[in-house]
């Protein structure tokens, strides 16, 4: 007997998405990147655990503490952004499947651009020559700017500034997955993972990636 996924290995875990019982190699290849997974599956949960302790050992080792540091205070604020921009880039991600790892860095730079402009008092979005690019970018933004405009917290007001910070960590993360990897969706399918398309809010707050 065959996983009917790939035709090739002996299926040996269940899947509660496919209800039927695949290799571990397509289980953990294809979750909720193919595979519609549900969120309380053990193997997702697992590999998901695997996965952040894994990228979190890496980005020490490359970066030092202070990245992991810096990061983790910017999501202790505002957990939601975080959230809300993760969410962003997967849903493009899910209906662009030609979309890359650079296109979501060339995206966020582009943001970061947009921002600085709007920081000196002007509007104006900044643009590049490619469409899914600039797709991603604009999503961004809107996305941003509605979560500044309409938020209040414990901590207060979100600011411009706070917002570039927390831009420039999405980017470097994805810069750190191209350098890492040379899958070009290595980054993509990772946050991905993270988002099933049938999810409920608590289930987003407990699998946010903070690497």
């Amino acid at each position: 007997m065959k996983c009917p996924l790939c035709s090739k290995r002996k299926p040996k875990r269940f899947c509660p998405a496919k209800r039927a019982v695949i290799c571990s190699v397509c289980c953990g290849e294809k979750r909720v990147v193919e595979i519609d997974c549900p969120a309380d599956c053990p193997h997702l949960v697992d590999g998901q655990k695997y996965q952040q302790e894994k990228i979190a050992r890496r980005r020490l080792k490359k970066e030092g503490a202070g990245t992991y540091i810096r990061r983790a205070g910017l999501y202790t604020e505002h957990p939601e952004l975080f959230l809300r921009i993760e969410r962003t880039v997967v849903e493009l991600f899910r209906s662009e499947r030609d979309m890359s790892d650079t296109d979501v860095r060339s995206a966020f730079e582009l943001v970061l651009q947009t921002l600085e402009t709007q920081k000196s008092g002007l509007i104006y979005e900044h643009s590049s020559t490619s469409s899914m690019v600039n797709e991603l970018s604009g999503r961004l933004v809107h996305t941003l700017l509605e979560y500044k405009d309409g938020s209040q917290s414990a901590t207060g007001t979100v600011t411009l500034d706070f917002v570039k910070d927390v831009v420039s960590e999405f980017k470097n993360e994805v810069e750190f997955y191209i350098d890492l990897h040379s899958n070009a969706k290595s980054y993509l399918k990772h946050i991905a993972r993270y988002h099933p398309v049938k999810e409920t809010e608590t289930d987003t707050q407990s699998r946010l990636i903070i690497t």
